[in-house]
């Protein structure tokens, strides 16, 4: 749920403001640059921009260093729990698997044919759907997740490599 509404609140910076901040950059404003992209809150590309013009009016000369850990900071953040999701999508169906055997195994040691044989085979049924209604939305979330993060690192990429050369042209 927290990763939902994570990524729920994870924006891009909107084209009309990228053009203003990179028109900015070149001329050496990075306050007005830096005041453009306060709107864009939850974009971390908008985040390493915002460190890197306060870090260039602050006159920090090895500023490149700190963009790039925050950078990672970022990563970091987007990547947290997914692992654990992607763990649950992959484990829930073998757990459904486990609990189809245990039922069958079950089921053979009280007797084929007889009503307990029955119970263990619906109990094993049960288990498989419980695994697959768990794993299936988990498995779709971790995608759409590791999609979005994907993005979002793209556009850290790019709107760092398209703005931050001017940074040290001034």
């Amino acid at each position: 749920m927290e990763r939902l509404v994570y990524y729920w609140r994870l924006k891009s910076i909107p084209q009309d403001h990228f053009r203003r901040v990179r028109e900015l950059a070149r001329e050496g404003k990075w306050d007005d640059a830096k005041d453009v992209l306060t709107q864009d809150v939850q974009s971390p590309a908008a985040i390493l921009l915002r460190m890197a013009f306060d870090l260039k009016r602050r006159g920090v000369s090895f500023w490149e260093e700190d963009i790039k850990q925050e950078g990672f900071r970022q990563i970091y953040l987007m990547e947290r729990y997914l692992t654990g999701l992607g763990t649950i999508a992959t484990i829930a169906p073998l757990l459904g698997v486990l609990g189809t055997v245990i039922g069958i195994v079950r089921s053979f040691a009280e007797g084929a044919g007889t009503q307990g044989a029955e119970v263990g085979i619906s109990e094993a049924l049960i288990t498989t759907a419980m695994g697959l209604g768990i794993a299936i939305p988990a498995y779709i979330f971790y995608n759409v997740f590791s999609r979005m993060k994907e993005e979002k690192i793209t556009e850290m990429e790019n709107v760092t490599d398209l703005v931050l050369p001017h940074l040290n042209k001034r």
